[in-house]
This record gives C-alpha cells, structure tokens and sequence, in this order.
C-alpha cells in the first residue's frame, strides 16, 4: 500500500528524513531530497536533532518560509484605500498634448 501524502503540518514535532521527503518533495523522493538537504544545510536548514532522531519540523517550515519569502509576521501593514479620482487620467492626457 502506498504511502498517504503529508504535509509538514501532519508530521510529528521531530520528523525523520524519509517523513520530510515526503511532505515536501512528494512520496518516494528520499534520495532526491538528500541531495538536496545536503545543500541547504549550508544555508543553515535545520540539522537532524541526535537527542530525537529527526529534524525540528517548525524550524523546517520557517527555514523555507524565509527562504521564499513568506513572513506572515512580518508583513507591512496593507494601504488603507483611496477614493478614485474619476477622470484624473483623462486630465493628465490632455495637459500633456495627447487627444484621445
């Protein structure tokens, strides 16, 4: 029986190589993603935890989030809207010379 797809959401505080694989590149990806986790490592991903035999899963999700650029914590509060200026662009045509 194949293995059910998980996310890193379903996975245990402290996931194992073949668990992450899973999660992030898809079922039977285990020799894809070492070599990949072997160059993230050199950026800092998080390293298997010897005391639990995994990696911290919650450090995983943020070492992509800030890979990618995906701070919810950090996002900048949006504009407040601004009314239309209905015809504004109109205006601006004609005052350059341009008829429309």
């Amino acid at each position: 029986m194949a293995a059910r797809f998980r996310t890193l959401e379903d996975l245990p505080l402290f996931a194992t190589e073949e668990q992450l694989a899973s999660a992030i590149m898809g079922t039977g990806s285990l020799v894809a993603w070492k070599n990949v986790v072997a160059k993230l490592e050199a950026d800092g991903f998080p390293r298997i935890d010897g005391l639990h035999g995994g990696r911290y899963v919650p450090a995983v999700k943020r070492f992509y989030d800030d890979l990618y650029g995906v701070r919810p914590d950090r996002r900048p509060p949006p504009e407040p809207d601004r009314p239309a200026e209905i015809g504004k662009w109109d205006r601006l045509r004609q005052r350059n010379g341009h008829r429309g």
